[in-house]
Order: C-alpha cells, then sequence, then structure tokens
C-alpha cells in the first residue's frame, strides 16, 4: 500500500530520480545484479532503486520482490509482527 503523500514527500526527490536513470541504464544493457541476492536482472523484469537501511545512501539495482520482501521483513520487525499472537502452538489434526 503506498504511502501518503507525493513523491519527494516520500524521499524520491531528484537526487532519487538521477540514481534511478543511471541505474537504469545498467539494467536495460543488461549489466545489473540484484544488490540483495547477487542475480542478474534481466532488463524486461520489474526492479527497484533500493536504497539502505536508513535512508541516507543507495544500494543500487535489485529485483522488485528482493526489494519488497526486505522492507516487508524490516517493517514487521519495527511493529513487532507476530506479538500477541500464539503462533508456537500447533494443533495436531488426527485424520
Amino acid at each position: 500500500m503506498p504511502k501518503p503523500g507525493n513523491t519527494v514527500a516520500r524521499g524520491y526527490d531528484a537526487k532519487h530520480k538521477a540514481a534511478r536513470v543511471a541505474a537504469k541504464q545498467q539494467v536495460d544493457g543488461g549489466e545489473a545484479h540484484c544488490c540483495r541476492c547477487g542475480r542478474w536482472i534481466h532488463p524486461l523484469s520489474p526492479w527497484d532503486l533500493d536504497h539502505t537501511d536508513d535512508r541516507t545512501g543507495y544500494r543500487g539495482p535489485a529485483h522488485r520482490g528482493c526489494n519488497r520482501r526486505a522492507g516487508a521483513i524490516k517493517g514487521n520487525k519495527q511493529r513487532g509482527a507476530n506479538s500477541g499472537r500464539n503462533v508456537g502452538k500447533l494443533r495436531r489434526w488426527n485424520l
């Protein structure tokens, strides 16, 4: 779900746009590898410009799934996901 506000308010300013243009040249040329998993990024596959966890710089191009998975893991940890849920007990069904 997108965050409220315009792209600049979310941190995607001119610096981000310039970095994305430079990374796009690598991806379109078939020279980019995902900064998360290290595998090659196909020029026609969706990708994101991954930023550092503190959002002060950029790690490089990443598969869209790799980047968003990393963001979801970080967000879930910050929110304390699974807290309050009893996920340790499993019920054995006799079928």
